[in-house]
């Protein structure tokens, strides 16, 4: 085991440990093993009562979240309307119905949104390219929405925008503006399926 020494508060032994000149305790490594004044603290401790003081500061914390999960989250949980059962949770049929109704009139202010989006880029004259011409459809689920249009020449840039009323506009569409409407109008219908 070696020769053992006191040095200040520390007893080292050959290869063990060393405090430092700001007080902490090292291993030889230079490793952190506790800080003054966990060493001031224990000083004189025997390792037997510097072990039960550990296991009581353990079984306390258990005990305290025993005590908290019992009398404080287990009657939240029993307010909350759900049940433990051995096929797993049952939810309160009141609470439910309600969430079903909440769904609906979700689903139903969600049809008015505008949530289709078709866009496609072209050039739209021969001489320009990088295709910054665009054709852009925004409807909702009704189908009820509005259509843009860009056409970029080297000049100037036109804009032009078009109603669309069930899935169907009023004015002649170019073939660009047609695959737009078309792109929205198959993803309104996919989220109908």
């Amino acid at each position: 085991m070696g020769r053992a020494y006191y040095v200040g508060r520390i007893t080292q032994r050959p290869g063990g440990f060393r405090e430092d000149r700001h007080g902490s305790v090292r291993m030889q490594g230079g490793a952190h093993l506790m800080s003054d004044a966990f060493a001031s603290l224990t000083g004189g401790m025997s390792t037997a009562a510097i072990l039960f003081i550990i296991f009581i500061a353990a079984a306390s914390s258990i005990a305290v979240t025993a005590i908290y999960h019992w009398a404080v989250a287990r009657p939240r949980f029993r307010s909350s309307g759900v049940t433990a059962s051995k096929t797993g949770p049952e939810i309160d049929k009141r609470n439910l119905d309600d969430l079903r109704n909440r769904v609906a009139a979700l689903e139903a202010a969600s049809a008015g949104a505008l949530q289709h989006v078709g866009f496609v880029r072209f050039n739209a004259f021969a001489d320009v390219g990088s295709e910054l011409s665009y054709a852009l459809a925004a409807i909702d689920g009704r189908g009820n929405g509005f259509l843009i249009s860009s056409i970029y020449s080297r000049e100037e840039v036109r804009s032009y925008a078009k109603a669309i009323r069930e899935f169907v506009t009023d004015k002649d569409l170019s073939v660009e503006e047609q695959r737009a409407l078309e792109i929205a109008v198959s993803l309104a219908k996919r989220q109908r399926t």
